[in-house]
C-alpha cells in the first residue's frame, strides 16, 4: 500500500478544503437561482399587466387600437424578462413560439435550466374597447436574462475561487516544503548515524520542533562519539595491559623459572651420578635434595603469584568475601598510610562467579585510585544488597532488580572541577556495563569521593 508524505497529505487535505468551500457556495447559489427567478418573472409579469391594462384604458372608443398598441410597444424596444406581443382577437399563437424563445437565449446550459426549475410563464390580456375585442396582448416572462445573470457569477466565481485555491494551494505547498525540509536533514542525519559514522551534526533551524530534534539528535551523536572514543581508548588500554601482563609473565618465567629449572635439572644428574657409586655420600645426597627443594619451592611461589595476578586468590574456592579480606589484608601492609575499612552487610556467598569477579575488581580499582589520586588517610568499602530504582543512576526500570551495591568513599581532595576518567574508571565502567549495572561517581558534602555500582543479580541469586 502506498504511504503518502505528510507535505502531501496537508495539500491534499487543504485542496479538499478549498474545493468543498467552492462546491457548496456554488451549491448555495444554485439552490437560490430558482427563487429568485420565479420571484422576478412574477413580479415582472404583475407589472406588465398593469401597464397592459393602464394602456387600454387611455385608448381612444371609436377606432381600433391595434396600431397603437404596435407604436407603443414598438418604441419601448427589447423589454428586460419579459416578451410582449399583440394578436388579433382571432389569432393564436404558433405552437413553437416559447420553444423559439427559449432556443434565442442559449448562454445558459441546459442542465442549468433544468436544476433552476425556471420556464417561460404567458399572460394573455384580452384588448376591449367600447366593449368590443380588437385583439389579445400576449406577456411572456423571459427568466433567460436572469439565469445568464446567475451563471455568469457563477461562472466567474468559480473561476476567480478556483484561480485563488491553485494560488493559495501554490503557496502552502511552497511554504510546506520549506518548513518540512529539516526532516531530510533529519532523516540524513539518522542514516548517518546509523551507517556508524562520527561527528553527525545538524544545523539549529527551522521551526522550534526541528530545533528541539535536532539539538538531541546533536547530542546523541556527540554521547555516541565520546563512547567509540572510549572504546577505542579502552581497547587500546587493554591491549596494552594484556601486551605488558605477558612480558612481565615472560620474564618472570624466564628470570624466576628457568634458574630454577635448570637447579633441578643440574642437581638431578648430580644425584644420578652419585647413585651410580658403590657407596654414595649420604651428606652430599642430602644436599642436593634440599638443593632440589628449595628450587621446587621457588618455582611454586612463582607460580602462585602469577595465579594471584590472573585469578584473585580464594575467589572461586572461598568466595567474594574471603577474598576481599585478603586483598584488604595486603593493603593494609602495603599502605599502612591509609585506613581501610570493608563493610559487607550480608552473606554474599550466593553471588555467582562473574558478578563476584566483577565486584572484586571494582573494589580492587576503587581502593587503587584511592591509594593513587585521593590522598585521603581514610577509606571505606561497603557491600550490600538493595532493591533500589536505578533511577538515580540515569537508567530508570519499570521495576527495579535485585542488586548488589557497591560503595567505595574516602576523605581526600574530591572530585576536580575538570574531571576526566582515566582508563581504570573506563575500564570499571565497561565491566559494570557488561552486566547491565550502573555507576556514578559523585562529591559529598563532607567531602571526598564517592562511587557508587549497582550490579543487578540473577533471580537464582
Amino acid at each position: 500500500m502506498r504511504v503518502f508524505s505528510l507535505k502531501a497529505r496537508l495539500g491534499w487535505l487543504i485542496g479538499a478544503v478549498l474545493v468543498a468551500t467552492l462546491v457548496v457556495n456554488l451549491a448555495i447559489q444554485l439552490l437560490h437561482a430558482g427563487p429568485r427567478v420565479r420571484a422576478e418573472a412574477g413580479s415582472n409579469l404583475r407589472l406588465m399587466r398593469e401597464f397592459v391594462l393602464a394602456t387600454i384604458a387611455n385608448l381612444p372608443d371609436n377606432e381600433d387600437p391595434a396600431p397603437a398598441l404596435k407604436r407603443l410597444y414598438g418604441s419601448l424596444g427589447h423589454l428586460r424578462h419579459a416578451e410582449v406581443e399583440i394578436l388579433a382577437a382571432n389569432e393564436t399563437p404558433p405552437a413553437d413560439w416559447l420553444e423559439k424563445i427559449r432556443q434565442s437565449e442559449r448562454d445558459v446550459p441546459e442542465w442549468f435550466v433544468k436544476l433552476a426549475g425556471a420556464a417561460p410563464r404567458v399572460m394573455t390580456i384580452p384588448v376591449t374597447v367600447g366593449g368590443r375585442a380588437y385583439s389579445n396582448i400576449v406577456v411572456i416572462s423571459n427568466p433567460f436574462d436572469e439565469l445568464g445573470e446567475i451563471w455568469s457569477d457563477m461562472v466567474w466565481l468559480a473561476s476567480i475561487s478556483l484561480a485563488v485555491t491553485i494560488v493559495f494551494l501554490t503557496l502552502v505547498l511552497l511554504f510546506l516544503r520549506q518548513s518540512l525540509a529539516p526532516f531530510d536533514a533529519l532523516t540524513s542525519g539518522l542514516a548517518r548515524l546509523e551507517a556508524g559514522n562520527s561527528g553527525v551534526r545538524l544545523s539549529l533551524g527551522g521551526a522550534s520542533e526541528f530545533r528541539s530534534i535536532a539539538a538531541a539528535l546533536n547530542s546523541l551523536g556527540a554521547t555516541l562519539d565520546r563512547v567509540k572514543q572510549e572504546n577505542r581508548e579502552l581497547v587500546d588500554r587493554l591491549i596494552r595491559v594484556q601486551e605488558a601482563e605477558r612480558k612481565d609473565i615472560a620474564r618472570d618465567l624466564h628470570d624466576e623459572a628457568g634458574p630454577c629449572l635448570f637447579s633441578i635439572r643440574a642437581t638431578s644428574a648430580t644425584l644420578q651420578e652419585l647413585v651410580s657409586h658403590p657407596s654414595p655420600d649420604v651428606g652430599r645426597l642430602r644436599q642436593m635434595s634440599l638443593a632440589i627443594d628449595k628450587a621446587s619451592e621457588s618455582l611454586q611461589s612463582l607460580f602462585r603469584g602469577l595465579l594471584d595476578r590472573l585469578r584473585p586468590k580464594g575467589l572461586e574456592e572461598l568466595g567474594l568475601e574471603p577474598a576481599l579480606k585478603a586483598l584488604f589484608a595486603s593493603w593494609a601492609l602495603t599502605h599502612p598510610e591509609v585506613d581501610l575499612r570493608l563493610i559487607v552487610r550480608h552473606d554474599l556467598a550466593g553471588l555467582d562467579e562473574e558478578t563476584a569477579l566483577a565486584a572484586y575488581r571494582v573494589v580492587q580499582e576503587g581502593v587503587t585510585n584511592i591509594f593513587r589520586h585521593s590522598g585521603a588517610t581514610r577509606g571505606e568499602v561497603t557491600l550490600e544488597f538493595g532493591l533500589e530504582d536505578f533511577a538515580h543512576f540515569g537508567e530508570p526500570f519499570a521495576e527495579a532488580p535485585p542488586q548488589l551495591q557497591i560503595t567505595i568513599g574516602d576523605n581526600g581532595v574530591g572530585i576536580l572541577e575538570r574531571f576526566a576518567p582515566g582508563m581504570g574508571l573506563l575500564g570499571m565502567s565497561e565491566r559494570v556495563r557488561a552486566l547491565g549495572g550502573a555507576h556514578r561517581i559523585e562529591s559529598p558534602l563532607s567531602g571526598g569521593t564517592r562511587i557508587i555500582v549497582a550490579l543487578p543479580l540473577r533471580d537464582d541469586e
